[in-house]
């Protein structure tokens, strides 16, 4: 008999753990700041030969008459036209 109460209270302890954990987890929750925003939109371009976006001031470039193609790498510019030699606002060693 005393065993079953011992049971019963340890029972009640735990399922009332478990209530006092989760609210307090609410209660943190909401008042925690909300998520900052970023400041700025980080326009993205795309890689015609592998799709891949990337910055515009990180990637590589070739122009085909008045358009300018973004690569994001040296292996995807090549394989879009051969080699095309750098672009003009890229440094050749």
């Amino acid at each position: 008999m005393l065993l079953g109460w011992l049971i019963r209270l340890l029972i009640a302890v735990l399922v009332l753990r478990v209530i006092w954990n989760f609210v307090s987890g609410l209660l943190e929750g909401a008042s925690r700041p909300a998520p900052a925003q970023p400041t700025k939109n980080l326009s993205l371009v795309r890689d015609p030969v592998c799709g891949t976006y990337i910055q515009p001031s990180r990637a590589l470039t070739t122009r085909a008459g008045v358009r300018v193609h973004y690569f994001c790498s040296e292996k995807c510019r090549q394989a879009f036209g051969g080699d095309v030699g750098p672009a003009p606002n890229e440094v050749s060693s």
